[in-house]
């Protein structure tokens, strides 16, 4: 760790007084810096972006100006269709021979209206319309024409863009996190056989993000998933069911009253879910024996100090209690002095006492209640779960993106909006990696605790399975869907073989068929009868497809040549490029696929 402002352990005050300006002058620094490496003519782009803007707020006026046109239209072909409609009725009440001025007045008004709209309509507003067409045409030709000017003074930028420049950057940072340029076999290894990590997800989660890293010497991976689950949905169906009675009118005798009822009915039945999450793996010897898990204790992020003493106090009274019970179990737990941090913290399920007292030393109880409380970070919006040697931190923060998404740029035309953007874009990236990891930058005995050294011997693999599926879940997912799916999919690789240039991987694709359902469920009516109720609803089938996929690592920077022969299925992701691959996979057409990325890429 290099830092020496004596702020090493207190990742939030370190974030605020010295990473926070760091990671802002530094992006800054950083776009430039790729900005002069690029020739881009600033000047230029300025010029011709203005001139975009101006040609697209006149687009919008004519567009303003024709939708004015067509409103205008819509009011008189109704205003004619009611005219027309009163015309004739006032005509025909005449024609019938009943008396009344207001029915001639119905059929004056009515038939001057109608010819009025008419002429209108097809004589003065259709032209107007057309005229109006030609002219956003023109202006929308001319505004594209002039964006893609622009966007082209900043080609060869955004193609120099890559996932690599996000990594220097963070490991230039003056922190104790190391982030490698794809996932680290090493590292992944370590995690499984020194950590105990099983990194099989199963069939219902997918890998759509991932990167590993270290804090200091110990490892960790941050991934993201796209978790698919049934989960019970309730459908419901209604039915009116009318009736008489008869019943007294209050003067000796009775009358017939009709009544009715809706009645409802549901039905529930299993349907697929999904959702994101993301996690946090890291590992580290510290205190190898204890397990335990906490999560939001729900104190919002725009809190004052009676809302943390009103949770603390609540709390420790469980804390109390728990304690108590623990007692009468022959269970060692036992409440900690600083009533704060074991209140917000919460991990009542900790099964080994020193151990706990000795990882969450006053200093780490101290960080971690900073971390808990803060109102200008993410607050208290994470979990943590240890489980021996391996620590897992979810966050609410960072449930859809984890990596510094350099793609995203490509829609840009204006230079200071690609800066600007780019900017922000890499704060919030650093931001939110800076606070999943800083549970455990909290804890200084994980950051003096080192890690063992990783064995040389790495295996022969290309790419690491999670990371390939990550690569699959940025391709075209229309590629590896079943033709009757219904829902979305949930992508699973396995390794099918080792080439000499790439892997080939098996993508199934898990999805389901919605199949409509009819299912009639009795209902008790007031009057004392029952009813069935149709109540629609939806099975859904599990569908399961198979394709494959070559990835294949690669360095460089994306060719701007369009005509290659794989640009349908080609794509890009880390360092790594793949394609779409057919059972007739082999050497040559590995071959093949390696002439391709030394003509359009720099082969690794």
């Amino acid at each position: 760790m290099k830092m020496t402002s004596g702020l090493e352990f207190d990742p939030y005050d370190y974030y605020k007084k010295n990473l926070k300006e760091e990671v802002n002058l530094g992006s800054q620094e950083l776009i430039d810096k790729l900005t002069k490496e690029s020739n881009v003519d600033i000047n230029l782009n300025k010029d011709l972006s203005k001139k975009t803007k101006d040609l697209e707020s006149k687009l919008n006026e004519h567009k303003s100006r024709r939708s004015i046109y067509k409103g205008i239209n819509t009011f008189l072909i109704v205003l004619l269709i009611v005219s027309i409609i009163v015309a004739i009725f006032g005509g025909y009440n005449i024609y019938l021979g009943e008396d009344g001025l207001s029915y001639l007045l119905c059929l004056i008004i009515g038939a001057l209206l109608a010819i009025a709209s008419f002429i209108i309509i097809f004589f003065v507003l259709r032209k107007k319309i057309k005229e109006a067409d030609k002219v956003v045409d023109k202006a929308l030709a001319e505004y594209n024409d002039m964006k893609n000017k622009a966007w082209n003074t900043l080609d060869s930028l955004r193609k120099s863009l890559n996932f690599k420049q996000y990594v220097d950057f963070v490991n230039n940072l003056d922190t104790s996190i190391k982030l490698d340029y794809e996932v680290d076999l090493k590292k992944v290894r370590t995690l499984e056989e020194t950590y105990n990590l099983n990194l099989d997800f199963g069939d219902s989660e997918s890998v759509c993000d991932v990167y590993s890293g270290l804090i200091d010497t110990n490892p960790f991976l941050r991934v993201l998933l796209n978790k698919g689950q049934l989960v019970d949905k309730v459908y419901t169906g209604s039915r009116v069911v009318t009736w008489t009675e008869r019943v007294s009118d209050g003067k000796g005798g009775t009358r017939i009253v009709h009544q009715s009822e809706t009645l409802v009915a549901s039905y529930t039945a299993k349907a697929p879910m999904y959702s994101n999450y993301s996690v946090i793996i890291y590992g580290n010897a510290a205190a190898p024996n204890l397990n335990f898990s906490r999560y939001p204790s729900g104190l919002p992020l725009e809190h004052d100090e009676k809302d943390v003493e009103k949770l603390v106090e609540k709390r420790t009274k469980k804390i109390e209690e728990y304690a108590e019970k623990a007692v009468e179990k022959g269970k060692n737990f036992t409440a900690l002095a600083n009533n704060n941090f074991d209140a917000l913290f919460y991990a009542i399920d900790r099964d080994n006492e020193t151990e706990f007292r000795l990882l969450f030393t006053p200093l780490a109880q101290q960080n971690m209640v900073e971390l808990m409380t803060a109102t200008d970070t993410y607050g208290d919006d994470f979990s943590f779960v240890k489980k021996k040697k391996l620590n897992f931190i979810l966050s609410n923060h960072s449930q859809r993106i984890i990596s510094f998404d350099y793609t995203k740029f490509n829609a840009y035309y204006d230079y200071e909006e690609l800066k600007s953007s780019y900017i922000t874009d890499m704060n919030e990236a650093f931001y939110s990696l800076y606070f999943d990891l800083a549970p455990i930058l909290a804890v200084p005995l994980y950051q003096m605790h080192e890690a063992p050294l990783y064995d040389g011997n790495i295996l022969d693999k290309i790419i690491d399975t999670s990371e390939a599926e990550a690569f699959i879940n940025h391709m075209d997912r229309n590629l590896f869907r079943h033709k009757d799916t219904d829902t979305e999919q949930i992508l699973k690789v396995s390794r099918v073989k080792h080439y000499s240039n790439s892997d080939l991987f098996k993508v199934t694709s898990h999805s389901y068929k919605r199949v409509p359902q009819v299912t009639y469920i009795p209902v008790a009516c007031r009057n004392g009868r029952v009813y069935d109720v149709k109540v629609n609803w939806f099975r859904y089938d599990p569908l399961v497809a198979d394709s494959l996929v070559a990835i294949s690592k690669i360095s460089g920077n994306k060719s701007s040549d369009t005509n290659t022969p794989f640009k349908e299925t080609n794509y890009r992701y880390h360092n790594f490029v793949s394609i779409k691959a057919n059972d007739d996979y082999d050497e040559n057409k590995d071959n093949a696929f390696a002439n391709y990325i030394n003509m359009f890429y720099n082969k690794l």
